[in-house]
């Protein structure tokens, strides 16, 4: 072969070599997941329900956090929201300052898990407070322990904040009521236990608040069964008018920046996403005799598809419609299973 052929072949190597290189490139960011798709990957495998509120992206769209605003505007799925003056004054700091705030319930408990920029600074405010600081591993994993009596002197009414645990490496605190659980939430965020596949469930964009269900609880959580007679009545002919339903999967509803919803509802097979595609849509644009609302005054569909075993809806939240509430606390028709 002449020279200048081989030089010729080999630039054409190498150029398709670097070519394969960068598509791998773009392909292996293209699946990269969302923030909130990594953050649930650290909560135990058994949870079930699952709440997300981006606080640095709530700062970037309002600037300055006021929690009537988070609160009029549906924009928050905080546990802590409530009580953030509260916590700040007693453990001197603030979930509203927070990356981030994750929050996972499962039947045997919870796990609360908040990123911050400087978790030193949030575990000497616990310890000022009266939290027994452990003697090893104080920001790798051992729980810190207060009480309910410590809290209870705070102002605070709920509990979630009992125990508590670092992971400083990775910017975390983790939270529970219960100690054993929140051993079982570190081994899991530090990848020592299988955490929460949630098998694709995730909108397509960056959620700023959501709530998900897993597997098949949102059946259990948001069923009609929880309506009275005459309204279990009527989501029945609505669901019959719509063609009828299968049992979810899965359940999704996220709020994104300028009032853009995702609701993403989980299926057995592709077959059935396909199957429930135009009843989902039809439901979607009906009233819900269980939450007392039409849905079009609340949110507003743009677009609905079957997309692998999910259906994901797509809408634009009303002025005053508080969506996110409405379509998370049963009964909920759109739900339906």
């Amino acid at each position: 072969m002449p020279v200048l052929t081989r030089r010729r072949v080999a630039l054409g190597t190498a150029l398709a070599v670097l070519l394969g290189a960068l598509a791998w490139v773009g392909y292996a960011v293209w699946l990269r997941p969302t923030e909130f798709e990594r953050a649930s990957s650290l909560l135990p495998a058994s949870t079930l329900r699952v709440t997300w509120t981006d606080w640095a992206g709530l700062r970037d769209e309002l600037g300055s956090l006021s929690t009537q605003e988070l609160i009029d505007r549906d924009l928050t799925t905080s546990s802590l929201l409530s009580s953030a003056a509260e916590i700040k004054e007693g453990l001197g700091f603030s979930p509203l300052d927070a990356e981030w705030e994750l929050m996972g319930q499962g039947r045997d408990g919870l796990a609360l898990v908040l990123k911050f920029d400087d978790v030193d600074k949030v575990a000497d405010g616990l310890e000022e407070a009266g939290y027994s600081r452990p003697g090893s591993d104080d920001l790798a994993g051992a729980t810190w322990q207060g009480s309910t009596d410590l809290l209870n002197r705070m102002g605070l009414t709920s509990f979630e904040l009992t125990n508590v645990a670092f992971l400083a490496d990775e910017g975390l605190m983790i939270a529970s009521d219960q100690s054993a659980y929140l051993a079982d939430a570190v081994k899991s965020a530090k990848g020592d236990e299988d955490g929460l596949d949630l098998d694709g469930l995730a909108p397509d964009g960056d959620p700023l608040a959501l709530t998900a269900f897993v597997e098949d609880y949102a059946c259990e959580a948001l069923s009609m069964t929880q309506a009275d007679d005459d309204a279990q009545t009527v989501a029945d002919s609505r669901i019959s008018e719509a063609g009828g339903v299968s049992p979810l999967k899965g359940y999704l509803v996220s709020m994104e920046a300028d009032g853009v919803m995702s609701i993403v509802l989980a299926f057995e097979d592709d077959d059935q996403a396909e199957r429930n595609l135009e009843a989902r849509r039809a439901l979607a644009g009906a009233e819900d005799p269980g939450q007392g609302i039409a849905y079009p005054d609340s949110f507003l569909v743009t677009d609905a598809v079957a997309s692998g075993h999910h259906v994901v809806i797509t809408a634009k939240a009303t002025k005053d419609g508080y969506p996110l509430t409405n379509l998370t606390t049963g009964p909920v028709l759109l739900a339906s299973c």
